[in-house]
């Protein structure tokens, strides 16, 4: 099997997203349970399951690639799409801050605000809670087209 590349399974990052938008931004809320079961989980900590926080970046990235048809001017300040559509990738991270340990059983609800940035670019605020309304993690990062090379 030699030259032959494996790919690990890919992130389920959201279980469900809904999402509006408004004037200038997208208001996006995605749910992610964590689940011991979840394949990319396994003894990721032993004896505990814990939601590593950089799971949230992709969860940003998944739930704005899913909605961003729902904003034509967001879409336009990305620029032209390419043969991937609206695949997104992470530009610059802003700010990221863990407040809690996200545990297995925790619903987290990710609340997405969807703004331009810096010419195409997108600016995602994550503000992110488990179903009690407990903030977990905040962050600030940018969203720019990308692609398979």
């Amino acid at each position: 099997m030699r030259g032959e590349r494996t790919y690990a399974r890919p992130l389920d990052a959201t279980d469900r997203i809904t999402a509006r938008a408004d004037a200038d931004a997208l208001l996006i809320e995605a749910a992610k349970t964590v689940r011991a079961t979840d394949p990319y989980l396994a003894g990721h900590f032993p004896g505990i399951t814990l939601y590593p926080a950089i799971f949230l970046l992709d969860g940003i990235r998944q739930a704005v690639g899913a909605e961003l048809h729902r904003s034509p001017v967001l879409a336009a300040h990305l620029g032209r799409g390419g043969p991937h559509g609206d695949w997104l990738e992470l530009g610059t991270l802003g700010s990221a801050r863990v407040l809690r340990p996200m545990l297995e059983g925790d619903e987290l609800l990710l609340r997405i605000k969807v703004t331009a940035g810096p010419p195409g670019a997108l600016r995602a605020l994550l503000d992110c809670r488990r179903a009690d309304d407990t903030q977990v993690a905040k962050m600030t990062t940018e969203l720019v087209r990308g692609g398979i090379a």
